[in-house]
């Protein structure tokens, strides 16, 4: 049977083709309205799955159930049977300060001196001033240390050295190292400008390259090396050529400062008041620092080099001691046989004197 146009068009839709066929399968004897299993949804996302162990978990909670009632029956049993005192009131507990807790980060440290000291701890140390310090010696060595940077400092007293040495009697000598040759210039320049500033000293620093000498000695220096090499010099011209450029030592010496003098005994007291000459006895003591990088002063040595001369000069004064003890005991033995001769003679003209009475 032909089917019309407009029918023939509607069962173009897919929709209608479908509609179409569950008629006619209504119609044969099926199922109205029950899809195909080709065209069945997907099950929704808000269906829950199906729990393989709830039976399981049931027979286990019905287990808890009753294990707890026979507890309380076995619980209810032994009370009657075994009757017990009721428990006296608890008296409520007393308030006790209770310590706060106090985050790490503000939480007290420990004192620096009494942490393990480390090798860099131990190079920056500052040293134990000696007996009679001036009062300029203790913040000159905490900037020399904090500000300055320089390492391993280590204090001189040359005050009780005779004869006193080239720099100054009563002089106290601070030795630092320096980490580099320009960490030992820029050093030795900010302790003057230090010294100026807060002082008004007038401190001389022996050795010390100003900022526009070191440029102008480079500059010389290159250009005479071009000069040489432009000759046919090529061996001298890459020579180093050390015009007083590289200097691993400066001496500062900061003057004469008041303060630091050893208390002196009294027969030195008057040996100085007794002295004649021009000009006024100067006070004080002199300091000086002595800035050298690490190389130079392990080639120096300075300090082996003024202790040998401490040591000479503690010898000689022990000799000088031994030999003033030794001549006053012999004018104490001449004053004593001076008095016995003196009582003897005495004696004998008493005596002399009793005989002529007798005779008499």
């Amino acid at each position: 049977m032909a089917l019309q146009r407009p029918i023939a068009r509607a069962l173009s839709c897919q929709s209608c083709q479908r509609w179409v066929l569950r008629s006619f399968i209504a119609g044969i004897g099926g199922q109205h309205g029950t899809p195909s299993a080709a065209y069945q949804t997907s099950r929704p996302f808000s269906r829950t799955p199906n729990r393989f162990n709830e039976a399981r978990e049931r027979i286990q909670q019905v287990q808890k159930e009753e294990e707890h009632a026979l507890n309380d029956i076995n619980d209810e049993v032994a009370y009657k049977t075994h009757p017990q005192p009721k428990p006296a009131a608890e008296e409520p507990p007393s308030e006790q300060p209770t310590e706060e807790h106090i985050p790490w980060y503000l939480q007290a440290q420990a004192p620096l001196s009494n942490q393990m000291e480390t090798p860099i701890s131990a190079r920056q140390r500052i040293p134990d001033l000696p007996s009679h310090p001036p009062p300029l010696l203790q913040p000159l060595l905490s900037h020399i240390s904090l500000e300055l940077g320089l390492d391993d400092l280590t204090i001189l007293d040359l005050r009780s050295l005779e004869p006193p040495p080239a720099l100054g009697a009563n002089l106290l000598m601070v030795v630092g190292t320096a980490r580099s040759e320009k960490h030992l210039h820029v050093s030795a320049d900010r302790l003057c400008r230090w010294l100026r500033t807060e002082y008004k000293m007038h401190p001389y620093a022996d050795g010390l390259l100003g900022r526009n000498e070191l440029k102008l000695k480079l500059r010389r220096k290159a250009k005479r090396s071009r000069l040489l090499s432009a000759v046919g010099a090529k061996s001298t011209a890459d020579t180093e050529l050390d015009e007083g450029i590289r200097t691993g030592w400066v001496c500062v010496n900061v003057g004469r400062v008041e303060g630091g003098e050893l208390p002196k005994s009294q027969e030195e007291a008057e040996g100085g008041a007794s002295v004649v000459g021009f000009g006024a006895q100067s006070s004080g003591s002199n300091i000086v620092v002595q800035m050298l990088t690490e190389e130079k002063r392990g080639e120096i040595g300075l300090e082996d080099l003024w202790a040998e001369q401490l040591e000479r000069a503690e010898k000689r004064r022990a000799r000088v001691l031994e030999k003033a003890d030794s001549n006053d005991a012999e004018d104490v033995g001449d004053a004593a046989q001076a008095g016995q001769g003196s009582r003897y003679s005495a004696m004998h003209v008493l005596d002399q004197s009793a005989g002529q009475q007798l005779r008499a």
